[in-house]
């Protein structure tokens, strides 16, 4: 479940959502077509990605929300 500290106002017209379930990640991509614009190595290995932050402009994202909160 993504919480609401995971979603904040990136800029005057854009939200950046933080994702750490990669299934939820490839959903948005896929419905929406947003890309990840972070991607966090929490545990210090360069290729196990933990967890992304996507760029959602904010026309869309109440869709984005609400998709999320269905499907998780």
């Amino acid at each position: 479940m993504i919480n609401q500290k995971d979603i904040w106002k990136f800029n005057e017209d854009d939200w950046k959502v933080h994702i750490k379930d990669e299934n939820i990640l490839n959903k948005l991509a896929k419905k929406f077509g947003l890309e990840r614009s972070t991607i966090y190595y929490e545990n210090g290995i360069f290729t196990k990605e933990t967890s992304w932050d996507i760029i959602v402009p904010d026309k869309m994202i109440n869709k984005v929300k609400k998709y999320i909160k269905e499907n998780t």
